[in-house]
């Protein structure tokens, strides 16, 4: 009797970084651009992939605002070594 095959998971993350000085991306751009990414990414994996191997494909979307800021020193090591000490 045949064994089933160990089943197997490929996980790519993209983390699109946009900068768009004076606008803004709505809604609309951003869930193109998602649609876009997806359809491309199985495009790929179809052509790269062993025919019929994909069984299912999952993906989604994470719009988040991150805003940049300069680094703070939050503790520093004294002079002597010791550190604070609270």
């Amino acid at each position: 009797m045949a064994q089933d095959p160990a089943p197997k998971h490929l996980t790519i993350t993209l983390d699109i970084d946009l900068q768009t000085a004076g606008s803004t991306v709505g809604e609309a751009r951003v869930r193109a651009t998602y649609n876009a990414v997806v359809e491309a990414a199985l495009v790929a994996a179809m052509e790269q992939l062993p025919e019929g191997s994909i069984k299912t494909v999952t993906a989604e979307m994470d719009w988040s605002y991150r805003w940049m800021e300069k680094r703070e020193v939050r503790f520093s090591r004294g002079d002597d070594g010791e550190g604070d000490k609270d």
